[in-house]
């Protein structure tokens, strides 16, 4: 089962890391028992990097089985958004076994 998750019922600017939490929450409770989470940025005109990062950040890195699929963002919005996902879901440099910074202790 799909859900689609309309954001601009809720409005067309988002700034805050609490209002992305409760939406998050809010969307994850639409989806209920579905496989796939449609979010839909139609009529967004602005979200702010810790909105997008509480919101869709944390709804890709949630690490269950619920596919996250975003569209119709804006390509100001878009490059936000996928930002933020994008540090949510890639390891971290220093912490990978093949990086030089990993167990390096300053001289």
């Amino acid at each position: 089962m799909v859900t689609r998750f309309l954001l601009s019922e809720f409005g067309a600017s988002f700034a805050t890391p609490g209002r992305g939490q409760e939406l998050r929450e809010q969307a994850l409770e639409r989806a209920g028992g579905s496989s796939t989470l449609i979010v839909d940025f139609a009529g967004v005109q602005h979200v702010s990097y810790s909105f997008a990062d509480e919101f869709a950040g944390k709804l890709v890195a949630g690490g269950d089985d619920l596919a996250v699929e975003i569209t119709h963002t804006s390509e100001t919005v878009g490059r936000t958004v996928e930002d933020a996902m994008r540090r949510r879901t890639a390891p971290l440099a220093c912490c990978l076994p093949s990086s030089p910074a990993a167990g390096a202790l300053p001289n």
